[in-house]
């Protein structure tokens, strides 16, 4: 063989080996702790999502409340009960989440509410100073007044306004530190009429005033007065009238800190729900007179 030949068949060999060598493995170690991290990355999204999945699942509110039948009361068995906590509990009930309790004053409640302590509170009306701290779901009761007269008295006060029985000496009885609408201030900020409101401290002394013929009719929540009237065997002497004065409309108060306002609206939701199936109009007439 020729010095050419080899030199070829020498050439030919070496391509030969060169295409066949395996690809080489790089042992950079940042490419095996970039692999890693994404394993970890990924294992601690799986991680933080079944996290965020247990508390949805998971449901418990406190509400605040303060002793004022028949909206909020205490059972002789220990149980907390009333029209505002059976109307909330249904509504929770619809969204799967537990209520829990939390008795107190309603000034010191709603400091409870600004601080996240407890979530909620019944009954409440909704204002710009309020709203700063608190969301508040649709109203999901009407707050009026209705005016209470004698059962033997309440032909002669038909179909008048509650001007028009103030015009004519009507003896007007009032609780404290009540509000009672736009109409009802204007009669009390009116000099003229001073001296036919009698006002009292404790609602139920009212009633006594009324029987007494201290006064000719007083104002009071429908619920309220249904509840004390039947309580206190008055149904055959204190008759409901015509007369009824809007205050507002109140809703359930939630916190801003402690609720976010995804449930807010799952309660409005289930509000809806319940008025729908007839369980709002079922609670409401356990109630009324």
């Amino acid at each position: 063989m020729n010095k050419l030949s080899q030199s070829l068949l020498i050439l030919l060999t070496f391509i030969i080996v060169s295409c066949n060598q395996p690809e080489p493995v790089s042992n950079e170690p940042g490419e095996a702790i970039q692999e890693s991290t994404v394993i970890v990355a990924e294992t601690s999204m799986n991680v933080a999502s079944m996290s965020d999945l247990k508390v949805t699942e998971s449901c418990e509110l406190v509400l605040g409340w303060d002793p004022w039948e028949p909206y909020q009361y205490l059972t002789p068995d220990n149980k907390v009960k009333g029209l505002d906590i059976e109307l909330i509990q249904s509504m929770a009930r619809q969204i799967d989440c537990n209520v829990k309790f939390e008795q107190g004053e309603w000034m010191a409640l709603l400091e409870s509410l600004k601080s996240g302590e407890i979530d909620m509170l019944g009954g409440a009306s909704k204002t710009l100073t309020r709203e700063i701290f608190a969301d508040f779901s649709d109203p999901y009761r009407d707050e009026s007044f209705v005016l209470y007269l004698l059962n033997e008295e309440k032909e002669n006060y038909a179909e008048k306004s509650i001007y028009e029985l103030m015009n004519n000496k009507f003896r007007l009885g009032i609780t404290e530190d009540y509000i009672y609408g736009e109409a009802v201030a204007n009669i009390q900020d009116n000099e003229i009429y001073q001296a036919q409101i009698v006002s009292v401290p404790v609602t139920e002394v009212n009633y006594y005033n009324l029987i007494q013929g201290n006064i000719d009719g007083f104002l009071e929540d429908p619920f309220v007065a249904g509840y004390t009237i039947k309580r206190k065997g008055y149904s055959s002497k204190i008759v409901a009238s015509g007369i009824k004065v809007h205050s507002g409309d109140v809703s359930i108060m939630f916190s801003k800190v402690s609720v976010k306002p995804e449930m807010v609206e799952q309660f409005n939701v289930a509000l809806d729900d319940i008025k729908d199936s007839g369980e709002y109009q079922k609670i409401l007439g356990k109630y009324s007179h």
